[in-house]
């Protein structure tokens, strides 16, 4: 198992080590998050469970909350919409399209106006599905050295020049070699794009190298348990619907 030392953590060697863990936390105020109350803007979040399958469809629902300005789990509104880029390094585009009609329907019965919402705001959920297909580029986004690739590059640009507010990845695990050495280098380059940057983690052995974020997702039997740098430990309660994540 991976684990990531407080002295590989980026932030922890700009300060120190002592500076880190005795840094003051500076709570982001209300309008300063991304989803109210759950994600602020311009952060890390990674997503991960211990079993539960549904990682994708929450990650899903919470692109759509800001792509098309929906409360996420119906609760917690977006307060900052727009772009969104969503790169699944695992699914087919059939996969991808049926799991988002299935979502837009289940959608509908609290938000009745999804279907405007969508044509309104076409482009601001923009899907690549990276399986099967040829782009001429590695997934990768940093290379065994720590450099960044033609992928963190474009990527880079894209985020800049339509003001993207979310970008998911998914999962995080095919954008970095699997022999890498440092995790720490792929932190510093995330942290270099001025978006929120969710990480979904598929693979177990990686589950304890994505604990410095600013918050930590835990999919689990009974609900969501969030783990946020500033507010510390909440649990949101959660069930699977047809086919789609609702608070009970």
């Amino acid at each position: 198992m991976t684990t990531m030392q407080i002295e590989e953590n980026p932030f922890a060697r700009n300060i120190g080590v002592q500076g880190w863990q005795k840094r003051e936390l500076i709570v982001p105020k209300p309008d300063e998050y991304l989803i109210g109350e759950i994600v602020p803007d311009n952060s890390l979040v990674s997503l991960q469970t211990n079993g539960i399958y549904g990682k994708t469809t929450l990650a899903m629902q919470l692109a759509m909350s800001v792509a098309f300005d929906v409360p996420f789990l119906g609760t917690y509104p977006c307060l900052q919409p727009g772009k969104v880029l969503y790169l699944n390094a695992r699914d087919a585009d059939e996969d991808n399209h049926r799991r988002f009609k299935r979502l837009v329907r289940e959608m509908s019965q609290a938000v009745p106006d999804i279907h405007d919402r969508i044509d309104e705001e076409a482009k601001n959920l923009t899907y690549i599905s990276m399986y099967d297909e040829c782009y001429d580029v590695s997934p990768h986004l940093i290379d065994m050295s720590g450099s960044m690739t033609k992928t963190y590059t474009y990527l880079r640009q894209f985020s800049e020049y339509y003001k993207t507010k979310l970008i998911v990845l998914d999962p995080v695990e095919d954008f970095f070699p699997a022999n890498i050495k440092n995790i720490a280098e792929l932190y510093q380059k995330l942290r270099q794009l001025k978006v929120t940057v969710l990480l979904i983690v598929g693979d177990k052995k990686w589950y304890n190298t994505f604990h410095e974020v600013e918050v930590g997702m835990f999919l689990h039997e009974n609900g969501l348990l969030l783990q946020s740098v500033y507010t510390g430990h909440r649990e949101v309660p959660l069930e699977m619907g047809a086919g789609i994540w609702i608070k009970p």
